[in-house]
């Protein structure tokens, strides 16, 4: 079969794990992971338009999007902090599958002027009522360009042609406009050698799986420049008893259903501060990091 790389085009991949009935492959020449043969645009659209993936089916999507914004909004305003530090970055803002819009009410209140793509028909239109702007389902259908920002959480691992979608973007950036945009460290220790652990391992949902350099090279055969590519949201390796223990607890809070918020929270930071120290003495070159967050350029 013909494994095409979707990052360098290099047909010379090889299988590297397998679960709900796809493959995953690995190129030889980037050691960009991807799914190969990959979805149909049509399998893919039916897909997210599904009631479900964002109230229901916690293997593929979210037990509930909603209770989600907890665990959710402080991570949006960091990320908003983050972008306010660019030289002239408080404009026009674009948040390419931005879901339920909770990240853009956040710029809104910021003073951005917001605008959203979404390709959940439902949850554009929820979106809308949250924002009282329009919210497109496709990019095409989007009239505006010359953003000062576009945004990307957890949605380039989505996509099918992830370069072409990061060059279209481009296109709607001004020069020395911000791209920024988060997605699952597949160079994370779980990645490598507890598959079966690492959540982000969920075709056909997940299609791409990125690490620091595969990210940062798609960035810049996307035509992007001055990438900077940082590691988040610290998953350390815990012994196996603890492990164990304290698995319910990260599953309650990775779909927001933990109760109380605050106090779940606390503990599991602590069982994570644990873990930190107990890797760098078993595990020291473990990447723990769970989330790759990086930020480029449209070059002027």
């Amino acid at each position: 079969m013909n494994h095409t790389c979707p990052v360098c085009q290099s047909n010379q991949g090889t299988p590297y794990y397998a679960k709900n009935g796809y493959t995953i492959v690995e190129c030889a020449v980037c050691q960009m992971r991807f799914v190969s043969p990959m979805p149909t645009a049509e399998e893919i659209t039916a897909h997210y338009q599904k009631s479900e993936y964002f109230a229901g089916e916690d293997e593929q999507g979210y037990l509930s999007y909603a209770d989600m914004k907890q665990a959710l909004l402080p991570h949006f305003r960091r990320r908003l902090q983050t972008i306010e530090t660019q030289p002239s970055q408080h404009g026009k803002l674009l948040d390419f599958g931005c879901a339920a819009g909770y990240f853009l009410e956040e710029a809104q209140q910021r003073g951005w002027t917001i605008s959203g793509v979404e390709l959940s028909q439902d949850m554009a239109r929820n979106a809308e009522q949250l924002l009282h702007v329009p919210i497109y389902t496709a990019l095409a259908a989007l009239p505006d360009r010359d953003f000062d920002t576009i945004t990307l959480w957890e949605v380039i691992e989505h996509l099918p042609d992830p370069i072409a979608t990061l060059r279209q973007l481009g296109e709607r950036l001004r020069p020395g406009g911000v791209l920024m945009l988060s997605t699952p460290n597949n160079g994370h220790w779980q990645a490598l050698r507890a598959k079966e652990q690492w959540g982000s391992y969920r075709p056909p949902s997940h299609l791409q799986y990125f690490t620091r350099d595969t990210l940062t090279d798609a960035l810049r055969r996307a035509g992007f420049e001055h990438i900077g590519v940082n590691g988040t949201a610290p998953l350390p390796p815990l012994p196996a008893w603890l492990s164990r223990a304290s698995k319910p607890l990260e599953q309650a809070l990775a779909t927001g259903q933990a109760r109380p918020w605050k106090l779940a929270l606390f503990c599991w930071r602590g069982i994570r501060l644990f873990g930190w120290g107990w890797q760098k003495i078993a595990h020291r070159s473990d990447d723990i990091f769970a989330t790759l967050e990086a930020v480029a350029v449209r070059p002027l």
